[in-house]
């Protein structure tokens, strides 16, 4: 018995070694500033992980490794200009140029053709424009409490800046990437509208049931991403009624099932 506890305890510790040995931190240049992206390797199409507004790639830590025993893929995180260890060209920073800079990257890192993407947040608008410029490419999408279009109008995203405006200056010395996010709002929110009814991939969305807003405006984000997922056929939706914002820190398992289902769906066939 002592030999076969003493078996599993080295195996185990040893699986864990060659867990940790998989992930991979690397700075790609993009032309003006470098990206930086955390990597488990893996086998398959990427799943590339967009984070929400404000949040670096940390947020989806706690995935990670749930994610590649179940699926054994290559596992992709990465810091937006401006946030973590990521620079920013603040000359030609915008939703659009930040879009083709994944690109740029994910082509550098071996991975030209095929992915399979999870956002959170705000990170849905750059998903999207993804999958709009770069047609064929995204296999299927898990939206975790995405800002929707029918919930994000450019009146409420001129609203939300002007609330910003008087914390301007602080927001600049605490985070380049969330001060220009904010500059850039009304402009980002521009790129929603245009891309989002092109969107065709398949699509599971899970909302929280306790979004960023108090009432009436958290009833009308509810709303409005139902809406959004209901607009086509090929998306799913479903609600945790009893976690906030960022569902994967209180329902880790229900967004991870969430994963696995919808990729093998769409990325094994």
């Amino acid at each position: 018995m002592y030999k076969l506890r003493l078996f599993i305890l080295v195996w185990l510790t040893a699986y864990g070694l060659i867990l940790k040995a998989q992930l991979r931190d690397t700075l790609i240049n993009v032309g003006n500033h470098s990206l930086h992206f955390t990597l488990m390797e893996g086998k398959g199409i990427p799943i590339i992980f967009e984070s929400g507004a404000g949040n670096d790639a940390s947020v989806w830590r706690k995935l990670m490794e749930p994610l590649s025993n179940k699926l054994g893929v290559p596992l992709i995180t990465y810091d937006r200009a401006g946030f973590g260890k990521s620079e920013i060209d603040t000359v030609n920073v915008s939703l659009t140029n930040e879009v083709k800079d994944l690109k740029t990257a994910l082509q550098q890192l071996g991975y030209p053709d095929w992915y399979f993407f999870v956002a959170h947040s705000f990170g849905g608008n750059f998903t999207m424009k993804f999958i709009t410029t770069n047609p064929g490419q995204v296999v299927g999408t898990v939206m975790i409490d995405i800002v929707s279009p029918y919930f994000m109008t450019m009146e409420r995203s001129k609203s939300l800046k002007r609330e910003y405006a008087s914390e301007l200056d602080n927001i600049k010395k605490e985070s380049l990437g969330f001060y220009h996010l904010v500059l850039n709002y009304e402009a980002s929110t521009a790129v929603l509208h245009e891309v989002a009814d092109k969107i065709n991939v398949p699509m599971t969305v899970i909302g929280s049931g306790k979004s960023p807003f108090e009432e009436p405006d958290r009833s009308l984000f509810i709303a409005a991403l139902k809406k959004f997922t209901d607009q086509k056929s090929n998306r799913r939706y479903l609600l945790a009624q009893h976690a906030e914002h960022h569902v994967f820190y209180d329902e880790p398992d229900l967004v991870i099932d969430e994963i696995v289902k919808l990729y093998q769906q769409t990325a094994f066939e």
